[in-house]
């Protein structure tokens, strides 16, 4: 399946990345002693460090704090903070090392009260790598999979709220794709039994695509070109009597009325 490609060839590319980031790291960190309350002083020193961008050194205290504190109650906090610099740090390696980090922690921590937001980050960090819906889609598929994830696990979580919308996003962009591989068989290529099924997968995947009237248009005139007036009508009814407003209503209702005076001037078979 192509999402589970996806998946595999995010993973090579998260230890390409690690090599990259780590070659990169430029400032160390202070190291801090153990101590009864080192862990707290290192979760403040890292989100100190966030708040101030300084990205590699806020990973630095975190990751003392995940070594000398394994069973310390901030280990979420920290493996999270972790997750948020890659994050918010430029470059796609450190994207990818972000969406690793935030599954990890919800390996171990899938309980934790900000468990919603790291499966929302794991969605939006595919969303920001969309492309144009004339580009290779794999992202969009990616990121469509975790925001599912996201409503359907947190439901009720404000995260949720926003995934669904960036999930509808996807949705169009996945549907503009499919319909424009369409036109081009339709038109480019004058190929109209490749076209069709291309027309009808939006049909079935994306019942919101904002351009609905024009893929019934689309995929009605691609059966009357191979000669199929039968499968074509449904279509071209669906925008007459679905889409009032759609500039391709007129035209429907024209091809509409041709294949209905076809089909009366169509000889009848002798009865048997």
């Amino acid at each position: 399946m192509r999402i589970s490609f996806a998946l595999k060839r995010s993973q090579l590319l998260v230890t390409a990345a690690l090599a990259t980031s780590l070659a990169c790291s430029g400032k160390s960190e202070q190291m801090v002693p153990v101590s009864a309350q080192g862990d707290q002083r290192l979760m403040a020193m890292g989100r100190n460090a966030l708040e101030r961008k300084h990205w590699v050194e806020a990973r630095g205290y975190l990751q003392q704090l995940l070594d000398a504190y394994p069973r310390s109650q901030l280990a979420g906090d920290a493996r999270l903070g972790i997750a948020d610099s890659y994050f918010n740090q430029k470059g796609r390696s450190n994207l990818i090392l972000a969406i690793a980090d935030y599954r990890d922690f919800l390996t171990f921590f899938p309980n934790h009260p900000r468990a919603d937001y790291a499966q929302y980050q794991i969605g939006y960090g595919h969303y920001r790598q969309i492309q144009s819906p004339d580009r290779d889609q794999e992202p969009t598929e990616l990121a469509v999979e975790e925001f599912e994830k996201l409503v359907q696990l947190y439901r009720n979580s404000r995260y949720a709220e926003e995934g669904r919308v960036l999930l509808e996003e996807c949705y169009e962009t996945l549907a503009e794709s499919e319909f424009r591989i369409g036109l081009f068989y339709f038109e480019i290529r004058k190929h109209c039994r490749a076209s069709i099924p291309r027309f009808q997968r939006v049909i079935d995947n994306f019942p919101t695509f904002s351009k609905m009237d024009e893929v019934h248009f689309r995929i009605g005139s691609a059966y009357d070109s191979c000669r199929q007036p039968e499968e074509a009508l449904p279509h071209f009814r669906q925008i007459v009597d679905h889409f009032p407003e759609s500039l391709y209503r007129e035209e429907a209702q024209a091809k509409l009325s041709t294949i209905q005076v076809e089909k009366t001037d169509e000889p009848k078979k002798p009865p048997q």
